[in-house]
């Protein structure tokens, strides 16, 4: 199978794509990404060298199919959506988007509000498997009956159940899609001070409840204080330590949005762990990634540096479909550019947009 070939301040990546893996080779950004398990591992000039940011186009795509038109109605939506008449992507228009991304492209994270909100959902799913693009997304399954799940199953890699409120739903949701052999299902939990309580009562449930018996892992998202989210409070760092201390002891298997990356890395030395588990850990961990690896595109197709961004006066997006050269009018695009700069300046603090 040929490879695709990038040439960019007279350097050359070269991207092969195969059913099974995804292999970029370069002299300062390598990558090898296993489309079956969602495995990853990016270094630049030697093992153990990692690389600042991808020269050729991000790794993650997160893709905004829907506002509003919303089942969940979470007390915490950072966006504010509500059952609203929705505004929905198109599949043209989302053919249109996907097509102008490099064949770096990885993965597809879906924000949709829920599974029935855009009609044309599955029609995406099934073209990102044509594109060789692993499709993800997360839902809290009000919405989701069998056929749904059955059909969804043939083409994601990974999903995520947000379980808030009915527990039981959320429960029921991750069994739905672990008996259909969707190894990569996941329970999303956002953690604040208000939500505490209700985290720790999951993670008790998921070693006793056999509808989480094949979950894969459970994942803490960080509070943004942004839309509903505003009234909630992020965790001190004794709370985010038992938090993890609980999971270490219980031998659970967990992990955290990129958001989290920095409390996570504060905490590591306090754990009783090894020193070689600890050094997993840090490799393991990457913080902010935003116009460094991942990209985020909203319903209106605007590309902004991460969802949390959306709207703030300080960045300005960049319109994806009147792109003629993605990496050039987009992925080098100055306030893109900038973006890059001030997170790669920040990587000691928590957020370089919300200090959370």
């Amino acid at each position: 199978m040929p490879a695709s070939i990038y040439t960019i301040n007279n350097r050359e990546y070269r991207v092969l794509d195969t059913p099974h893996f995804k292999r970029v080779r370069s002299e300062i950004y390598n990558l090898d990404f296993m489309k079956v398990n969602g495995f990853m591992k990016r270094w630049g000039r030697t093992a153990e060298e990692d690389t600042k940011y991808s020269p050729i186009g991000p790794e993650i795509l997160d893709i905004e199919i829907s506002v509003n038109g919303c089942p969940n109605k979470c007390p915490f939506c950072y966006k504010s959506n509500s059952d609203a008449p929705p505004t929905n992507m198109s599949f043209k228009t989302f053919k249109k988007i996907i097509d102008k991304f490099p064949k770096t492209l990885t993965q597809v994270a879906f924000g949709i509000t829920g599974v029935q909100t855009n009609p044309e959902f599955l029609d995406m799913l099934c073209y990102c498997r044509f594109r060789d693009i692993v499709p993800n997304f997360t839902l809290s399954g009000v919405d989701l009956t069998p056929h749904l799940a059955d059909e969804i199953s043939k083409y994601v890699g990974a999903v995520a159940v947000s379980v808030y409120g009915d527990k039981n739903l959320g429960y029921n949701t991750v069994n739905m899609f672990t008996s259909r052999g969707v190894k990569q299902t996941n329970i999303h939990l956002m953690v604040a001070r208000e939500t505490l309580e209700h985290v720790f009562e999951v993670l008790r449930d998921s070693q006793t409840d056999p509808r989480l018996k094949d979950l894969n892992a459970i994942v803490f998202l960080s509070l943004k204080p942004k839309g509903r989210g505003s009234k909630y409070h992020p965790l001190i760092e004794v709370e985010f330590l038992s938090l993890v201390q609980y999971c270490v002891e219980h031998k659970l298997s967990f992990g955290f949005d990129s958001c989290s990356a920095y409390k996570f890395q504060q905490v590591i030395d306090t754990l009783s762990v090894s020193e070689d588990t600890k050094r997993m850990m840090r490799d393991c961990t990457e913080p902010c990634e935003s116009s460094l690896f991942s990209s985020y595109v909203n319903v209106k197709g605007e590309y902004w540096n991460c969802s949390f961004c959306e709207g703030n006066k300080e960045v300005n997006p960049v319109d994806v479909l009147k792109a003629k050269d993605f990496l050039k009018d987009v992925w080098y695009n100055p306030s893109v550019v900038e973006f890059r700069n001030r997170v790669l300046k920040a990587r000691d603090v928590p957020c370089p947009v919300y200090n959370v």
